[in-house]
């Protein structure tokens, strides 16, 4: 019985509004050594290996180690002539999170994300996970925060959007002028999107989206880069129409300003200290009738008249991301 209360006093906590900034308390890390530092070098041949393994990815994932020992703030260590980089998971979560950006700085400007969006698959596609392997091998936590950045926030751009999010929005994420995430996962439905709670209207008056949390359990919860940098974020959210639920569908909405204050109507809140991955900042964000422009639609399948028609090819609701209820 004793179990039960506490599971249940845990799950209300969940429930209730953040009354402070600082949701859990901080826990040191637990210290941490890489093995490569301490380990004696492997009796097998890892070229082999390596061939094995990386293929024809080898030569870009060389590139990109080589970025990252030329910079101070990747700790590159010199150990029997061979150069190892390693993260220092004993920082506090602040700073592992601050050092998280940095890095992504870093590698920006010596230009890795130029042209991120042009790359023509099948090589741009092995160009851009071999990029991903490379940082989360790593750090997971920077793995995460441009894999967030890139392949959910700018996925969502690419395939979900049109020839209008492309032209305004392509551009400013290869550069981190605007800091991505993507808000689909909510406390009360986790990522079952036929769940989800969060509601958008429209409003024809003024060509304008209303997100809303119309309750707890519709908060979006566990939002990678949502506590600290995200400047917008794609929400998934049900879209109603003169009372009509068209079903799910995604919007860009804005969340930060340039410098970094929370946006009206909207609130955030910081998931605080984990067990691992401190250097990503997971959040959670409530909507209160946020109002965002009609072209903030991701419609490569769906879109709404500027009079408020509800346009769309698809007839039938579990096809594309159009999910009704």
């Amino acid at each position: 019985m004793d179990r039960i209360n506490f599971r249940t006093q845990i799950i209300s906590g969940h429930l209730q509004p953040p009354t402070t900034d600082i949701l859990l308390h901080v826990t040191p890390c637990l210290s941490y050594t890489p093995p490569e530092l301490t380990e004696p070098q492997p009796t097998f041949n890892t070229k082999s290996l390596r061939k094995l393994l990386d293929g024809q990815s080898a030569d870009i994932i060389d590139y990109i180690f080589n970025l990252m020992i030329q910079s101070p703030l990747f700790s590159p260590k010199n150990k029997g002539g061979r150069v190892f980089i390693t993260p220092d998971y004993n920082q506090s979560m602040e700073q592992q999170r601050e050092m998280t950006m940095r890095r992504i700085g870093y590698l920006r400007d010596t230009g890795l994300f130029n042209g991120w969006f042009e790359k023509p698959a099948p090589d741009g596609d092995l160009w851009m996970f071999a990029m991903a392997e490379t940082v989360g091998v790593f750090d997971h936590s920077l793995g995460i925060k441009l894999g967030v950045h890139f392949f959910l926030w700018g996925g969502a751009l690419r395939f979900m959007g049109t020839k209008r999010h492309h032209d305004k929005w392509f551009k400013s994420t290869e550069t981190f002028e605007v800091k991505g995430c993507f808000a689909m996962t909510g406390l009360g439905h986790g990522s079952n999107v036929r769940g989800i709670e969060t509601i958008t209207r429209y409003d024809a008056s003024t060509s304008e989206f209303i997100i809303n949390t119309p309750c707890e359990s519709a908060q979006k919860y566990w939002i990678g880069g949502a506590a600290n940098h995200a400047t917008h974020t794609i929400v998934f959210s049900q879209l109603e129409i003169n009372g009509v639920n068209d079903g799910m569908h995604a919007f860009i909405a804005q969340i930060r300003d340039e410098n970094g204050n929370v946006c009206p109507n909207v609130r955030i809140a910081d998931c605080g200290h984990k067990i691992g991955l401190n250097g990503a900042d997971n959040g959670r964000i409530w909507f209160d009738n946020l109002r965002i422009p009609r072209e903030n639609l991701l419609n490569s399948v769906a879109d709404v008249s500027p009079d408020g028609k509800y346009l769309s090819a698809i007839k039938d609701p579990d096809q594309g991301i159009i999910v009704k209820c």
